[in-house]
Parts: structure tokens; C-alpha cells; sequence
């Protein structure tokens, strides 16, 4: 569900997001700076072997005490990262789409020496941007994952679909309509899952945005239970479908209106009308069919 920006807070533009990612492009720990605090503590041990005195009894023990508390450190500060990027992707889920932008944007140099964190929070953050409309600078992001994942993986499919889908909304209906192509074959492997359901809302959304509301009605058929997976969110298709039927010139002038009106009926059971018009705005003649 879309959500408007707050009144004294602006999401950035697509220029400053990428910018955001050139500064801060994911940069793992080497192997070198992996292994040198067990470097540093072997070379104190080795010191004390040939060594006399106090110091070979104490450098030992200093090297395990140091040792610990290195890895210690770096493993609390890793959980804690993880804990704080968990609970960025909570206020996600929960739609408070200004504050989850704000702490992943804020947060996101941190988790640069830590990859899979890295790219959950520029997901979550495209993930935002997208719900609150600003279609541009989350394509950005997309863009930014897509040139970094293997083709094909789950991951990569399902920001290809979100891609897609940013595309439509930024009114890119050629750059849209080739996403969608390539991700034909990619989909097939994930029939009845999130990824199929949200491929098939693009769909329609492409049909809708395209005008060709007889070609959304003729595949209609199972369209309840391939948006299934959505849970809620399936309310926009039924939304679209409505649209569909409600502009059909391919039946008698009563039938669309019927039929418009039932799949609006099944869409706001899902989703209230203003949830609906916010993300679709062409959905507002439907309105006057409660």
C-alpha cells in the first residue's frame, strides 16, 4: 500500500540515492584483515616461546585475552547491525514507509563490511521509495541490486517483477514491457509463490495502463488464485479487474458495470477505496459503483 510522504519529510531523488550507493558500495573484510588479529596473537605467542622471564609467561595469555575481546567486539557489533536492520524491515512491514526510509538510509554506510545486510537495506529502501511513489529513485535501487545478483536466483526474479512493476508506475511503458519479457521464463519456475502472484499483477497492471482492458478480461480466468499469494495486496489486481470490466466495449452496456462492481466489491474487502486510488489513481470512476 502506497504511503504519502510526511509533510516536512522529502524522499531523496533518484540522483541522490545513486550517490548514496556510489559512496557506499558494499566493501567486505579482506582476508588479510580477517586473519590479522590471529596474526597479532600467534606472534605474540611465538614472542614469549623464545623470550625469558616474566614476559614468556604473561605475553601468552595477553594474546588470548586480546584475541577474545577483538572477536567479541566484532561479533556484538555484527549482531547488533543485523538486530538494527531486522527492525528497519519491521517498521517496513508495518507500512511506516517515511521512518523505515529514513533508518535504512541512515543506516546503510554501516552495514557496507557486511554484503547480505548491505543488500537488505537497499532493497527495503527501493521497497519504500516504490510504495511511496517515488518510482525513479527506486528503480535505482533495483538497478543497483540486479547488476549484483546471479540471473535466475528467487531474489533476483522478485526485484526483477518490482523493477517492472516501478517502471509502470513511472509511466516507462517500453522499459516495463521488456522487463516483463525477460522475466517470462524466470516466473514459470516459481508458479503459486509471492513472485508468480506479483508477475501477474504487473501484467495486469500493463493491460490497464495500456488500455487493452478486453485482453485483461480474457485472462481472467484464475486470476483469485494466482493473486493468492499477495494476501492483502491481491486487492489491487481485483481493483484492475474491475477497471478492466468497467471499460469494456466487448459486452452489453450492463454486464461490464455488474461485473465491475463485484470485483470492486471483492478489491475493498482487501483494501479500503483509498488505499486503491492512492497507488491507482484511474481507479476513481470506480467509486461511484458502492
Amino acid at each position: 500500500m502506497p504511503a504519502k510522504p510526511t509533510p516536512h519529510f522529502q524522499p531523496p531523488t533518484p540522483e541522490q540515492f545513486d550517490a548514496h550507493l556510489q559512496n557506499y558500495p558494499a566493501n567486505p573484510p579482506s582476508k588479510w584483515q580477517t586473519r590479522t588479529p590471529l596474526l597479532i596473537a600467534v606472534a605474540l605467542v611465538c614472542m614469549s616461546i623464545v623470550m625469558t622471564g616474566p614476559l614468556s609467561t604473561i605475553l601468552p595469555l595477553v594474546a588470548l585475552a586480546w584475541l577474545f575481546g577483538h572477536t567479541s567486539f566484532r561479533t556484538r557489533r555484527a549482531f547488533a547491525l543485523e538486530a538494527q536492520v531486522r527492525r528497519t524491515q519491521e517498521i517496513a512491514m508495518l507500512r511506516r514507509y517515511p521512518e523505515a526510509l529514513r533508518t535504512g538510509w541512515k543506516y546503510l554506510p554501516q552495514t557496507v563490511p557486511a554484503p547480505m545486510l548491505h543488500g537488505q537495506t537497499i532493497a527495503m529502501i527501493a521497497h519504500c521509495l516504490d510504495t511511496m511513489g517515488c518510482y525513479d529513485a527506486a528503480i535505482v535501487g533495483y538497478d543497483y541490486l540486479l547488476h549484483r545478483l546471479p540471473p535466475g536466483q528467487p531474489i533476483a526474479v522478485h526485484i526483477g517483477v518490482s523493477r517492472a512493476a516501478a517502471a509502470l508506475g513511472a509511466e516507462r511503458l517500453s522499459d516495463a514491457d521488456d522487463s516483463i519479457r525477460r522475466l517470462r521464463g524466470a516466473v514459470e519456475a516459481y508458479e503459486n509463490t509471492p513472485i508468480s502472484a506479483a508477475y501477474r499483477l504487473v501484467k495486469l497492471t500493463q493491460q490497464v495502463r495500456t488500455h487493452h482492458f478486453t485482453e485483461g478480461i480474457h485472462e481472467s480466468e484464475g486470476l483469485v488464485e494466482a493473486l493468492r499469494p499477495l494476501g492483502v495486496d491481491a486487492g489491487y489486481g481485483h481493483a484492475l479487474m474491475a477497471l478492466c470490466h468497467y471499460h469494456s466495449t466487448d459486452a452489453d452496456p450492463i454486464t461490464p458495470n455488474q461485473s465491475a462492481k463485484t470485483w470492486w466489491e471483492q478489491a475493498t474487502l482487501l483494501l479500503p477505496p483509498e488505499s486503491l486510488l492512492q497507488r491507482f489513481p484511474e481507479l476513481a470512476p470506480l467509486t461511484e459503483l458502492a
